[in-house]
């Protein structure tokens, strides 16, 4: 399984990356100076393992105590950070940061932001 998606603050792209599952490799460009806007920060070359934190990274905790609601919330079953990520698009309020995976159209303005 492949896997594209910009990782944006607000409105710009910061980072293209490409994720082989099956080959376990990752591609990555970046187009920021700012490492707070990078998905992966100051690591250049990612591996199968940092694409795996990120995600979590961008998640809700796993052991907060409404846990299961948010899940059902968002139609998820299970606690899969990848699954999360593509449902939030790993928005979070003390950011301005998103993930836009490949073939979505979505615009921050409209469809993303969490606050001014």
């Amino acid at each position: 399984m492949k896997l594209c998606f910009q990782y944006m603050e607000r409105d710009k792209v910061t980072a293209d990356v490409a994720v082989d599952f099956d080959a376990k490799t990752v591609a990555y460009k970046t187009y920021a100076t700012d490492i707070f806007a990078l998905p992966f920060g100051v690591i250049m070359q990612p591996t199968m393992a940092d694409v795996y934190r990120f995600f979590e990274s961008r998640c809700f905790p796993k052991e907060r105590r409404n846990c299961k609601q948010i899940l059902e919330d968002i139609g998820l079953e299970e606690y899969v950070p990848l699954d999360i990520v593509r449902k939030t698009h790993g928005r979070q309020y003390e950011d301005y940061c998103w993930i836009r995976f490949e073939g979505e159209d979505l615009d921050y303005e409209r469809d993303i932001k969490l606050r001014d």
